[in-house]
């Protein structure tokens, strides 16, 4: 066989006209006439008196395959380079047939040898497009069919002319998206006909229990990470039970919407005071401390835009729906005030009454890490606050330091807010979960002995962007490193949990055993928006083929990083099947209910990400997490261990590293990796073109408030870069004005990691909160530039390194830019 070079390779692309390039489907119109009488001999005769051409024969079984693969091999495409040029199809599909025959031609002929059939049935060959045509299949025979005619005229048999009545096989699209969510709600919003399923319809299962050991193997999506089911055990008395049907669906979903949405809801819970609106509790916040928080700002009088200026100050973007709270001197329950004329950002709530009545008290919410804006209202159809989709706008640090100093109470009661500012060295992100901090309260049995200590000394895991909930179900495991199962719903309540019963108290424990599963039904019923700009369809579609079948560590490619296990060496072999092509697809997925799902941890020498995170959740604070109630200790060495999964005994030969999350609602996830220190896809896939430091555009400034602090902008016109998919942001030097500190945290000199960074890094890697004294300087009062200062993200601080997910520096950027087209129909 000719070895693939220049004008051969080509030809292996022409192969993927025929067979699976990446195209958008079976709609190319089909030649009217026979391409030349000397193809293969036939002159338009019939061939061994089949009644067909080799032309209509092509026409019938193979121009539909190969038509899929006319979207990458086509001038402009992805296979428009140099191993490809020469086997480039034409702009006019009708040259088809003359051009597939040149290649098989200039392939040296031949029938099961020709690289036209070899590059896509042989699953040990390197294509870009896969291997559509296994061995067997129907465009496999029609193609071995034709090049016998070819390769020997006289013995031609075309019998039938339509591969023995069967046609060319009928191509899914390769673009399509179910957006996320849960698969249990889409079932009982749709029978099939456009109607609601009744209440009594029985639940399909669980899209996530099929991911099992053994699922994937051999398969081009791979799984090292399994689900667990989480309350089957009756050992787990008063745990509220999965749904069955569509109606206990519905009913579990209304009661955690009534818990998580805020909005002043009766149930909306609260931080560590559950939903029972006590006013005194440890983190309740006064209203009157809270219209007062203009005065710190250095403002002389309360703006008529404070609603709007607290979210933009503080990244917390109010929602459509009222979320009311009085101002000063406002009755909340007066006929007609509706809670007040105020209008809070969704990480506040106003607490009610025993009967319903407003208390005028704010509590804290989990919208304050979780939920964030993508575009304006009115810039697309899903533009506007995203519900669960993480939240890169937020200084929790800022906001908590400024709602304590206004708070009248000093640390107790409303003011210990304050202790949140340890939570984040810069807007965007935060340490939230830091777990070995509250397993070390939560730890049933306590004991000085060497697991203490390795816990005391795990170090911090500091700087973390928040992982999207619309993509809850489809993920088997959670957290950046995979530490809990997802069904191990009670650490999702973490910071609701009633504050005595993260140190044991048993009736604080029944609460989040009572509604820990209905939260998590309203969070993983939640869709990812659709992106709201034009996507170049031609251009996804090659995307997609990209996607799934492109294998990042083909030998001609001499990727430097180490090859994963398991897995095809694609995107998708991590991030799940999305395309309704290779969902369907059983080399891809063991069943097409696993589309989009993701449970892939890849090791640390493949991914080569920041590690400190990772590194902290050692052997030691896993081991403490399965003695908790968080960590259902009660589960732990059962069949139905709900513990940390990194435990020694449940990982098994899987190596610890980070674990590639659902794609869904992407584009509106920027920045990326697990410590939020890549500011697009673009730099995502081409590591070199990664900033050092940098800083997201801010909203423009109202008209003569030119002291106030806006905060990152989110609108698609001003501020989304499209052709990057991700946010604008400028690129700072080291020692720029007041940004950097030369030799902390940046190096004039060029040389690498600053000084003082190397020096500090041993402390914060190996002594628990120690990252946080860093924070220190947040409890005294900031100047408007320090607060604009915490919007820049720098890389060269600990935990916050953008280096690794460096294997796709393989890719060309015509192929880059043909993958993140693809991702914006996510």
């Amino acid at each position: 066989m000719h070895s693939f070079q220049s004008r051969g390779l080509v030809v292996a692309l022409t192969c993927l006209i025929l067979a699976a390039c990446g195209g958008g489907g079976s709609t190319n119109s089909i030649p009217s006439s026979n391409s030349g009488a000397n193809n293969g001999g036939d002159s338009g005769g019939n061939n061994g008196g089949s009644g067909v051409t080799q032309q209509e024969f092509f026409q019938t079984n193979l121009q539909s395959a190969g038509g899929f693969c006319r979207t990458c091999h086509i001038p402009g495409g992805v296979a428009d380079k140099p191993e490809g040029d020469g086997l480039m199809l034409s702009s006019n599909s009708a040259e088809d047939f003359a051009n597939f025959y040149a290649a098989w031609e200039s392939l040296g002929k031949g029938v099961a040898t020709n690289p036209l059939v070899v590059k896509v049935s042989d699953p040990s060959e390197s294509h870009d497009g896969g291997q559509p045509w296994p061995v067997g299949s129907v465009a496999y025979d029609a193609m071995i069919t034709l090049m016998s005619c070819w390769d020997n005229p006289a013995n031609c048999s075309l019998a039938g002319g339509n591969n023995n009545g069967g046609g060319a096989e009928e191509l899914l699209p390769l673009l399509g998206s179910s957006y996320g969510g849960h698969k249990w709600f889409d079932f009982c919003a749709d029978d099939g006909n456009g109607n609601a399923r009744p209440d009594s319809a029985l639940l399909p299962p669980d899209p996530r229990a099929l991911v099992q050991p053994g699922v994937s193997d051999g398969k081009a999506v791979h799984f090292n990470e399994y689900w667990a089911d989480c309350h089957v055990d009756p050992v787990l008395v008063g745990e509220r039970a999965h749904p069955k049907n569509c109606g206990e669906l519905r009913v579990s979903w209304e009661h955690g919407r009534e818990l998580m949405v805020g909005n002043g809801e009766t149930g909306s819970g609260t931080f560590f005071d559950a939903d029972y609106h006590d006013t005194d509790a440890l983190l309740a916040l006064s209203s009157e401390a809270y219209n007062r928080l203009w005065m710190l700002w250095g403002l002389t009088s309360r703006p008529d835009n404070f609603d709007e200026l607290v979210a933009e100050r503080y990244g917390m973007p109010m929602g459509d729906a009222p979320n009311p709270y009085p101002l000063d001197g406002e009755d909340p329950n007066a006929p007609g005030a509706n809670g007040g004329s105020g209008q809070l950002p969704v990480f506040l709530t106003q607490m009610r009454g025993d009967n319903g009545e407003w208390t005028g008290t704010l509590g804290y919410t989990c919208h304050a890490c979780h939920t964030g804006a993508a575009g304006l209202p009115g810039e697309g159809e899903d533009t506007g606050i995203q519900y669960g989709g993480g939240n890169s706008l937020q200084d929790i640090a800022l906001m908590s330091k400024e709602l304590g100093m206004s708070s009248a109470a000093g640390l107790t009661g409303e003011g210990f807010g304050s202790i949140f500012s340890l939570f984040g060295t810069s807007r965007g992100t935060n340490n939230a979960s830091d777990v070995n901090i509250f397993f070390l309260a939560n730890k049933q049995n306590r004991t000085l002995d060497q697991e203490l200590f390795e816990v005391i000394t795990s170090g911090s895991t500091a700087s973390g962007d928040t992982p999207a909930w619309w993509n809850m179900g489809h993920r088997p495991v959670k957290f950046q490193d995979a530490f809990f199962p997802m069904d191990s719903s009670r650490v999702d309540l973490i910071f609701y949990t009633p504050l005595d019963a993260l140190t044991g108290d048993a009736e604080g424990e029944l609460w989040v055993r009572d509604h820990a599963q209905d939260a998590d039904k309203w969070m993983v019923s939640l869709k990812s928006p659709k992106y709201p700009l034009a996507v170049n369809e031609s251009l996804a579609e090659q995307g997609a083929v990209l996607f799934h079948s492109k294998n990042l560590w083909e030998a001609s490619l001499n990727n430097p990083v180490p090859e994963p296990q398991g897995g095809n060496g694609s995107c998708a072999s991590c991030h799940g099947a999305y395309s309704p092509r290779y969902v369907n697809d059983p080399n891809f997925l063991a069943d097409p209910l696993m589309e989009g799902v993701a449970s892939n941890v890849t090791p640390n020498d493949v991914i080569r990400t920041d590690r400190a995170r990772v590194d902290t959740n050692n052997e030691a604070v896993n081991q403490y997490g399965a003695d908790s109630f968080l960590g259902f200790g009660e589960t732990v060495g059962t069949d139905n261990d709900c513990g940390p999964r990194n435990r020694a005994e449940l990982r098994g030969d899987r190596e610890m590293g980070y674990l590639a999350p659902p794609l869904y609602g992407v584009w509106a996830t920027a920045p990326y990796l697990h410590n939020g220190s890549v500011p697009d896809v673009w730099s995502l896939l081409k590591p070199e073109d990664r900033p050092e430091i940098w800083r997201r555009v801010s909203t423009p400034k109202p008209a003569g408030q030119d002291t106030v602090v806006m905060g990152y902008d989110v609108s698609m016109s001003r501020a989304y870069d499209e052709s990057k998919m991700g946010w604008k942001y400028d690129s700072l030097a080291c020692a720029s004005g007041t940004t950097t500190i030369p030799f902390l945290d940046c190096d004039p000199l060029g040389l690498g990691e600053p000084i003082i960074q190397q020096i500090l890094e041993p402390l914060y890697g190996n002594l628990i909160l120690a990252w946080n004294l860093g924070q220190v300087p947040v409890f005294t009062q900031m100047t408007p530039q320090q607060v604009e200062d915490r919007k820049i993200y720098n890389t060269n601080l600990y935990s916050q390194g953008n280096e690794g997910h460096d294997f796709t520096a393989v890719l060309t950027d015509t192929e880059r830019r043909a993958i993140i087209e693809y991702l914006k129909t996510l």
